[in-house]
């Protein structure tokens, strides 16, 4: 991976970790993902749809790739709503990022990509490093340790997130490389995932009633650091062959998450947790430096 594209993926990953743990904030994670989306389909409405109109930049295979990965990541962010509702933020927010990682790796090599084996190795780094977060001591691994109220929503976040990621590869394959066709394609994901997201809410029912608590500074902010981070992602994509690399990479940003939840919200498990935080980033070490 060149220097630039890890410049990007490293960004992103602070936008990442900066808007899960605004997310976390108020608890109101359901209330604040609907604003952050609304804000993103209504300001990003006139440029995102009329530069489409003008430029016809997305080929018909990119617009399947997009409606299909904007469901998933609507999926994505009712399973992580429901996930963050029945858990720390410090098992929730590592193991719905490290799980995709091995499974879009696995994609890649479906489509004849194989990973080096530099690059193999940093990815199951990556994923045992992910895989301690649940632990709050090295006492406690055992199979019980993964199997909780929230397990069920955290692995359909996951399966969410591998759904949206290859998708998105494949139609910045397609399309001409710059950042304007990148944003105009992730305005038009975001606004398919807040539609699928509604959906989802008004089939679910939800029951949270304290929207008045969270404002719209809060959602402006995520909105702002959700839209970055993920264009930056998908610039990335049109910038190297394999998405398992970017999106292992992007993992960065659950060492951000778990110092910052300890630093912020006082969580339990601060030994383990942080020899994952660690291993992970030995993965990521390896990813960058021999993952070609």
């Amino acid at each position: 991976m060149s220097p630039f594209v890890i410049a990007l993926v490293l960004s992103s990953a602070f936008m990442h970790a900066g808007w899960n743990l605004l997310a976390r904030y108020q608890r109101c994670e359901t209330i604040l993902f609907s604003r952050f989306l609304f804000i993103v389909a209504v300001v990003g409405f006139v440029p995102g749809i009329v530069s489409e109109i003008l430029t016809r930049s997305l080929t018909v295979k990119a617009w399947i790739c997009v409606t299909g990965s904007g469901f998933f990541c609507g999926l994505y962010y009712f399973s992580l709503a429901r996930a963050y509702a029945s858990s720390d933020f410090t098992v929730v927010y590592p193991v719905v990022r490290s799980l995709p990682v091995l499974l879009v790796a696995f994609g890649d090599v479906v489509r004849g990509r194989y990973p080096t084996t530099i690059g193999w190795v940093g990815m199951w780094l990556v994923v045992c490093g992910c895989f301690l977060a649940p632990l709050h001591s090295f006492r406690d691994i055992a199979v019980r340790s993964y199997f909780n109220r929230a397990s069920l929503w955290m692995f359909i976040a996951a399966m969410g997130t591998v759904g949206f990621t290859l998708l998105d590869k494949i139609a910045a394959e397609t399309v001409n490389q710059g950042p304007a066709t990148a944003a105009r394609y992730g305005y038009i994901f975001f606004l398919i995932s807040w539609i699928t997201y509604l959906v989802f809410l008004k089939m679910a029912k939800p029951k949270e009633n304290k929207s008045g608590d969270v404002g719209w500074k809060l959602p402006f902010i995520a909105g702002c650091l959700n839209f970055g981070g993920y264009w930056l992602i998908l610039w990335s994509y049109q910038l190297t062959q394999r998405a398992s690399y970017i999106i292992a990479l992007r993992q960065f940003s659950i060492v951000i998450g778990v110092i910052l939840a300890f630093i912020i919200y006082k969580e339990k498990g601060l030994i383990v947790r942080l020899t994952g935080a660690f291993l992970l980033t030995c993965g990521l070490v390896l990813i960058a430096l021999g993952g070609n």
